[in-house]
């Protein structure tokens, strides 16, 4: 029974995920909310990280 409930679960689950995914493209992301926390901390981003593409905006 407790598999059976488990299965149940882990099918439900890919499914959500399969349908939250379904359009989304991780070439060109668009949010759909607010973002929890900045991406990279402001006192991370340095010279060192836009170095190696100088043309890539970063907003601190």
């Amino acid at each position: 029974m407790e598999e059976e409930l488990i299965r149940e679960e882990t099918a439900l689950r890919r499914r959500l995920l399969l349908r939250l995914l379904r359009g989304f493209s991780f070439e060109n992301p668009r949010h759909k909310g607010e973002a929890i926390s900045n991406l990279v901390p402001p006192e991370l981003i340095t010279a060192e990280l836009t170095q190696h593409n100088p043309h890539r905006f970063i907003q601190p």
